[in-house]
């Protein structure tokens, strides 16, 4: 049996760089899985130019999702979705979400990409999308710079902004879950500086303990930061999330192949047990390394088995109990699809 392993960070579009429909996405995307050397699943989220188009137009952000959901519910126990929403369009991020996460079944809020949509964390806004997901007790994947480069001019490299905005929505929303999304990194070459180590520094100077409601993802397994990480953070709070996107193909890279690298080009053999031999050489238990690649995630994300492509979505079908009317959501909140509102006790609240 291949090693259970559970990829949190992948971004795939239904659409190429010149954008040309992928007419087999969902065909070439399991290929991937299919020729891995482990039993791999994948959490999904929109690749550009998805979420190019969430930036300026709110409708773009159901489209998006819906091309999630559609590959999603093609691959049950293989894909699991995660929610990208544009908190500067509010309404419509919220709406969303309700379906996303009230209907779909998604897993997590994410990836928040502050940076490209142009909104702070630690916002009004962000923090009611923050607080609805936190309802639904889904995690939510925030961006976090990976490393710091000669000619960076901030956006997406520029990591303890993004580390200090986090705090900051945490502050606000203090019972959410949050993965520091690919905070355990390096890039392809030494001009790449990587955040990891200041990213741990401010969480051992900030908290007093580790937080309970903070996962950390590992990107790049090679990275020098990996044995301090594997030492101080809890091996329960630790999950492999890589970024790896479909900008290349099809047919697709061969998962393992790093961020932004060519597979030809990639530093070591791009599969799963090149990245069990980097954590075994961090000094990572076995246990710790089962916890890292796959139980953290099936517990985080509430997967209950894990037959190969027979399971269903891992947290079910939540709108079972009304039909087309409305669904269970989490905390005894019940939402109304056909008025858009929750119920509590019989009483309308408002997100």
């Amino acid at each position: 049996m291949k090693r259970p392993w559970i990829d949190t960070h992948i971004h795939v579009s239904d659409l190429g760089p010149g954008g040309q429909r992928r007419e087999r996405m969902l065909e070439d995307l399991l290929d991937v899985l299919d020729r891995c050397d482990a039993g791999l699943r994948f959490v999904i989220s929109c690749d550009g130019p998805y979420y190019g188009y969430m930036a300026k137009d709110p409708a773009q952000m159901l489209r998006g999702n819906q091309m999630i959901h559609d590959l999603c519910r093609r691959a049950p126990g293989r894909l699991y979705g995660a929610c990208m929403v544009n908190p500067n369009f509010l309404d419509e991020s919220l709406r969303v979400m309700n379906v996303c996460f009230g209907e779909w079944g998604f897993v997590m809020l994410g990836e928040m990409l502050q940076y490209s949509m142009k909104y702070r964390m630690n916002s009004d806004a962000a923090e009611k999308c923050v607080r609805l997901a936190a309802r639904y007790d889904v995690p939510v994947q925030v961006h976090l710079g990976t490393y710091w480069f000669k000619d960076d001019t901030g956006g997406s490299s520029d990591g303890m902004d993004h580390m200090r905005d986090l705090l900051k929505c945490a502050e606000r929303v203090p019972e959410a879950k949050y993965i520091l999304a690919h905070a355990i990194g390096c890039g392809p070459t030494p001009n790449f500086v990587p955040w990891a180590d200041m990213f741990l520094d401010t969480l051992a100077g900030v908290f007093p303990k580790y937080p309970d409601n903070f996962w950390i993802e590992i990107r790049d397994f090679q990275c020098k930061a990996l044995k301090r990480t594997v030492a101080e953070a809890p091996s329960t709070r630790l999950l492999a999330g890589t970024d790896w996107t479909t900008r290349v193909g099809p047919p697709f890279q061969s998962y393992g192949t790093m961020f932004d690298v060519k597979e030809g080009a990639n530093p070591f053999p791009p599969k799963v047990e090149s990245f069990v031999g980097f954590l075994r050489a961090a000094g990572a238990s076995e246990e710790a390394i089962a916890r890292i690649g796959f139980e953290n995630a099936r517990s985080l994300f509430k997967i209950k088995s894990w037959a190969d492509g027979a399971e269903k979505a891992a947290v079910g079908n939540r709108s079972s109990l009304f039909g087309k009317m409305g669904c269970i959501a989490p905390k005894g909140l019940i939402y109304f699809r056909r008025s858009g509102k929750f119920l509590l006790e019989g009483r309308k609240i408002h997100v």
